[in-house]
Order: structure tokens, then sequence, then C-alpha cells
């Protein structure tokens, strides 16, 4: 499925029922909106099909955001933080959505993040997965370094301080990427590549490169749940401490998993899954 937002079409899919009717009782869900990451190199596939599991508590819309997978690229070029979480709010608005929880991996607990920053009356919860405010490549070398050596080192030194051009990303991709998780991981099957977005976000200067929003934090005034792997490379957990620290402490909840890296439902799916249901239903 697919709306019109701010002259571009929004791909969207939709698992579970939002009221559920059981014989003499009903049970009003609230809505859970998954956000990948890496726009331009994913898709709101990389959920499907374990996010499928949490449908006996919420419907789960599951959006591409502008410029990566089935949505329309933007036509004046831009790709930003801020834009996504603009493209978010009426996105909610245009379906009548209200207070969903928005559950956003890597790139998209960022504009998770970013959504509660530019419209704090928006989300009713969020859920910022192995994510960050401010990319510091220092900490991700140290991480792959001792994961995984020299060259999976410079490889990644390649692609997020030296180059940083779609040729060294796809050396990442190979050389760096399978070391993202523990826990072997299955190669995307349906997501589709969208260079210029890809470009805008994943090269220097780019997006990821010039983002500092950590003291802007503050402003979420929702429930945050906030998960982060004690192996994660790509975001290391040091980023998911500086979030925390800067969120209202009355409001977040900090999940760390042992032996767990990037997205910890690929490395302990019982656990992961476990907190995500309990902190649906929490009020």
């Amino acid at each position: 499925m697919r709306i019109d937002v701010d002259g571009s079409r929004l791909y969207f899919d939709v698992d579970g029922v939002g009221y559920a009717i059981d014989g003499p009782s009903a049970d009003e869900r609230p809505t859970l909106i998954l956000l990948h990451g890496s726009p331009g190199t994913s898709d709101h596939t990389v959920f499907k099909p374990v996010f499928r599991r949490l449908t006996d508590v919420a419907q789960i819309v599951y959006l591409d955001l502008r410029g990566s997978g089935r949505s329309d690229d933007a036509p004046d070029g831009i790709y930003s933080l801020e834009r996504w979480a603009d493209d978010l709010d009426a996105f909610c608005t245009q379906l009548g959505i209200d207070k969903p929880i928005v559950l956003g991996n890597s790139a998209g607990g960022m504009v998770a993040a970013m959504s509660g920053i530019r419209h704090p009356d928006g989300p009713g919860k969020l859920v910022l997965s192995s994510t960050q405010g401010r990319l510091d490549p220092q900490r991700c070398l140290d991480v792959f370094h001792r994961l995984g050596g020299d060259q999976v080192r410079d490889t990644a030194k390649k692609a997020l301080v030296d180059v940083g051009d779609m040729a060294a990303f796809a050396d990442y991709a190979r050389v760096c990427m399978p070391f993202y998780n523990p826990t072997p991981r299955q190669a995307p099957r349906h997501t589709i590549f969208r260079e210029p977005c890809a470009r805008a976000f994943h090269e220097l200067g780019g997006t990821w490169h010039t983002m500092d929003f950590l003291d802007e934090l503050s402003n979420i005034r929702c429930p945050t749940l906030v998960l982060a792997g004690e192996d994660d490379p790509v975001t290391p957990i040091e980023d998911s401490e500086d979030m925390v620290a800067r969120l209202d402490p009355a409001l977040v909840r900090f999940e760390r998993f042992e032996r767990a890296g990037h997205g910890v439902w690929i490395d302990d799916e019982a656990r992961a899954f476990a907190v995500l249901e309990d902190f649906i239903r929490s009020s």
C-alpha cells in the first residue's frame, strides 16, 4: 500500500488487527510502527517475518522511509532525519494513527528519536534499538578490531573515515557486516537498493556523519525503551549509554544484551521479544 506524503508516495504494509474480537470480549491494540535502518540499502522487509510474533499485542505497520525500499525518492533530493520524522508525523495524521509505538532500528532509531524531538506529542512510546545520536567512528573501529582484527578495522576505516563512497561501502558490506552479530545473519533477499538515498545518508558529509541530536533528546516526553548489544560494532553500546544519559530518567528503560550485536533480536530473540512485549503492554 502507498500513501502520498509531501509529494512522495510512501510504501507501508500491515500485520495484525487494531481491534481484536474474540467472542464476547474485544481487545483494542496499539499500533507499532517499524522503521528500518540503512536508508537506501535496506527497507521494511528486514523485520519480516520475525516481528509477526508481536501481532498478539499490537497491530504492526511496516514503513519504507522516503527514498528506500518501495517508497518514492525525494523530488528535491533532500534526505534527512528531520524530513523522515516529519514524514512519519504526516503519515500518522493521514491514517488517523494516534500515539503509535515507534520502533526504529539503527538509522530507524535515529528517525524515531527525531520524531520524539520534533513532534513530542506524536509517539505514545519509542523503542530506540541499536542506534546513536552522534557517530563516533573511533568507537566503531575499536569494536570492529576487537571482533575481527586488522583487516576488518581497516576496511571499516576506509568506509567511515578515509574515503566513504559507495565503492568503499561495498567493501565494508562484504568484509565488516558479517561481524555485526555473533549469530550469522541471513543475507537480505527482498531489500531494494536505492542509490540516491544511500549516498545521501552513508557517504562522508552525509546525514550519518553530520547528525548530532544528543542534546535534544531531553525534549522527548514519552516512555522510551533503549535496546543495545554489547558486541555491536556499528552503533557501539557506549552510543546508547550516551542517549540514555540525556533522556528523562523517569521515562527511559535501558536493556543491555550480552553477546549480542546490531539488532539484538538476531542474537537473543526470546529475551528481546519478551522485553518488547512487556514494554508494549506497560501503562
